[in-house]
């Protein structure tokens, strides 16, 4: 049995296609940019999906004073899928974040494929590779730049970055 191995050159590659990662990937792609954007999962939109049901709230802020919201694509985002999804219904909340990523055409999307190894050039990330379990094919980017927006931080341990899991402790910065 033969895998099918397929390489990608991009400017950007985004690693996660939750919120943060598909705004990255839009606003780089309408500038110009050619990007990957590599999401583990079959739906984007991470935790504002229909896999995990969180809706796009962020960092809103509603009262009799004030009302603070997002805006950018998130709020594009969010305003699309109140005119075509009014009884809030997630499976089709994720038909406006595929057609966001999908046709726009400086994005090549990757679903179902997960960020399993870095290439280093020196300090910088040269490649990463990903293995799509889908069409059994590995998928090899390299780009000028990287962007971890995946929800476990998968870059740092793969490219042997300092990291950390948890909190610190109170002691250590004050």
């Amino acid at each position: 049995c033969h895998m099918r191995v397929m390489s990608h050159e991009a400017d950007l590659c985004v690693v996660g296609g939750g919120l943060a990662g598909m705004c990255t990937a839009i606003a780089a792609a309408r500038q110009g940019a050619r990007v990957v954007l590599m999401q583990d999962r079959p739906v984007l939109g991470g935790n504002a999906s229909s896999e995990c049901r969180v809706g796009i709230g962020g960092a809103d802020r509603g009262g009799a004073i004030q009302h603070v919201r997002e805006t950018g694509i998130i709020d594009e985002l969010r305003l699309e899928t109140l005119y075509r999804n009014p009884n809030d219904v997630y499976s089709l909340q994720d038909t406006v974040y595929y057609e966001r990523v999908f046709l726009e055409p400086n994005i090549t999307p990757l679903l179902n494929c997960t960020c399993q190894s870095v290439v280093m050039d020196g300090p910088r990330v040269a490649s990463i590779t990903g293995w799509q379990l889908t069409t059994e094919t590995e998928h090899t980017v390299r780009a000028r730049v990287f962007a971890d927006c995946s929800g476990d931080g998968i870059l740092a341990p793969l490219t042997g970055a300092d990291f950390r899991i948890g909190r610190e402790a109170r002691s250590e910065f004050g």
